[in-house]
């Protein structure tokens, strides 16, 4: 039985990229971005589909694709194309970005200079540290919550647009990352992260998005504009968030891989019977 596929992208680019306040709708370039990702991973999963076909399984269709997208017009409005080819659309508060706080639209070289007790302590733990009225990445985690246990019970391929600060969160949980990596996880824009389980440990790969504009590719800097250090000397991988419950470590990740950046561009992975793999999509392009 074939399983579900998990996919996540960055949502397309806004007039107002940064700014958290702003709810900005898409720019030209980010409905450009809307159509040639739709179109990508479209145009995969058929790949999928005949390369089964080939293998001697049945010519039958694929799962169908859902789509999670968070309540901001940047994500809506990316998945606008695949909606219009019929596909399902569904917003998810919990997918909001995480809020940078009093830090928004500050430069670093202010922020260093007004808040440097506030630096030190981001630099010391960036996975636990907040800001003045901002979030954390754990704080993130925890909202994240239902998002992960839903996942868990997933049996439809699945596609979720979101900001690059929820997609580090994600992938980190699902890769088993190190907590302290998860802040400096890099997502460039011409590429769908494509996360399938396997029976010890997920297994994920990219799936590209062809002719976009070299300056929409590269990933999102850091949220808050404040360098993150490397992990130092950490053994092993750990689950990256502490929500209360252990009921909602998958049983994919028992020996799950360490990555700290996203795979290079790959084929499919075997995947076993009932599960799925999770397409991720961050935010929308810059103008």
């Amino acid at each position: 039985m074939e399983e579900p596929e998990l996919n996540y992208i960055k949502a397309g680019t806004t007039s107002d990229e940064d700014s958290y306040k702003t709810d900005a709708s898409l720019s030209e370039q980010g409905k450009l971005y809307a159509v040639k990702m739709g179109q990508a991973l479209l145009h995969h999963r058929e790949r999928e589909r005949l390369a089964m076909v080939e293998r001697g399984g049945p010519d039958i269709p694929l799962k169908p694709l859902r789509v999670w997208t968070s309540t901001r017009r940047r994500t809506v409005e990316t998945a606008e194309w695949l909606y219009e080819q019929g596909y399902s659309v569904r917003q998810r508060t919990q997918l909001s970005q995480l809020n940078p706080g009093v830090c928004e639209k500050m430069s670093e070289r202010r922020i260093r200079l007004e808040m440097p007790d506030e630096v030190a302590k981001h630099e010391a733990d960036p996975y636990h540290h907040r800001y003045p009225r901002a979030e954390s990445y754990h704080d993130l985690a925890v909202r994240l919550e239902p998002i992960i246990l839903e996942l868990e019970r997933q049996q439809d391929d699945l596609l979720i647009i979101a900001h690059e600060s929820v997609l580090r969160v994600l992938y980190g949980y699902l890769m088993a990352c190190n907590a302290t990596d998860i802040p400096g996880l890099s997502f460039p824009r011409n590429e769908i992260i494509e996360i399938i389980p396997a029976s010890y440990n997920n297994e994920s790969s990219s799936i590209p998005i062809p002719d976009l504009p070299p300056e929409i590719i590269p990933s999102s800097p850091e949220d808050l504009k404040i360098p993150v250090p490397p992990s130092e000397g950490t053994s092993g991988t750990i689950t990256p968030m502490i929500l209360g419950s252990p009921k909602i470590a998958p049983r994919s990740l028992k020996s799950g891989t360490t990555r700290t950046t996203p795979p290079v561009t790959g084929g499919t992975t075997p995947q076993e019977p009932g599960e799925g793999s999770l397409l991720l999509v961050e935010r929308a392009l810059r103008d």
